[in-house]
């Protein structure tokens, strides 16, 4: 692609987002005809980018209509974005104490199409590299987080993500094997909580626990994470309990604010 290219699809873009742009109270549905003289865009360029625009679900008309207004996909993005908020607000607090007491890499993880979504995360004062950030999808099976939340899910849906997604391996401690996963799925729902053992990254060690609606349904997972060395037996147990704590307050803090998993999941489908 030559840089004239890229200037162009730049261009394009920003025209985009400028009519989306327009769809504010004042206009919420418009014709193309009426896009194209607001933004200045020629007829053909107006079409074009609608075209794409509605092939997307980004705007939509209706049966017969020449009239343009927003469609799904923004109502999806908003509802993903003002529950992924509210889940990091309301567990703020509690991630925070969690932090003080233990002095780890703390996660606050939900699931999105089969990976595991980092809605949240604190550094420790003995903070060490871990490959998460705000925002970043990894892969489900290889993190305590993520089998926490593989774990709430029924057996024919995690056959679908395995399916799609593979089963990586990360390092020598990567579960591969779909009846390894099964097994260890199944241990995480009986304990109530999951550990990873240098699954993902050599070294690096958690502890996870499931985060409940008040229908006590899974909605997030969260974590504590840190050097092997620092991840004894006595300490593992002690993290086990201080995360398993702090999730059901968390959990009792949604169920008050009755934001449920259904509503959640049905934002990141």
């Amino acid at each position: 692609m030559t840089a004239e290219d890229t200037r162009y699809r730049i261009k394009v873009l920003e025209k985009a987002l400028s009519i989306l742009d327009l769809f504010d109270e004042k206009g919420k549905e418009l014709t193309a005809t009426e896009i194209g003289r607001r933004l200045g865009l020629n007829k053909t360029t107006t079409f074009r980018i609608l075209a794409v625009l509605e092939e997307h679900n980004f705007l939509e008309k209706a049966p017969g209509s020449l009239r343009y207004s927003l469609g799904t996909k923004i109502f999806l993005l908003g509802s993903f974005v003002e529950s992924s908020a509210e889940i990091r607000k309301l567990a703020r607090p509690s991630l925070e104490e969690l932090k003080k007491l233990c002095d780890e890499t703390i996660h606050l993880v939900v699931l999105e199409h089969g990976e595991a979504l980092y809605l949240d995360k604190i550094e420790g004062k003995r903070a060490i590299r871990v490959v998460s950030r705000v925002g970043q999808k990894l892969p489900a099976h290889c993190s305590g987080v993520g089998k926490v939340l593989l774990a709430s899910l029924p057996r024919e849906e995690v056959d679908g993500i395995i399916r799609e997604r593979g089963l990586k391996r990360f390092t020598e401690n990567t579960i591969t094997n779909r009846e390894s996963l099964r097994k260890e799925l199944n241990r995480v729902r009986r304990q109530g909580y999951a550990l990873d053992n240098e699954e993902v990254e050599e070294g690096l060690k958690c502890v996870a626990a499931p985060v409940k609606d008040l229908n006590g349904d899974v909605i997030a997972a969260i974590s504590v994470s840190g050097p092997k060395n620092r991840f004894g037996e006595m300490e593992t147990a002690r993290l086990i309990s201080l995360v398993r704590h702090t999730a059901d307050s968390i959990s009792e803090t949604l169920k008050e604010r009755h934001l449920t998993a259904e509503l959640v999941r049905s934002s990141y489908a």
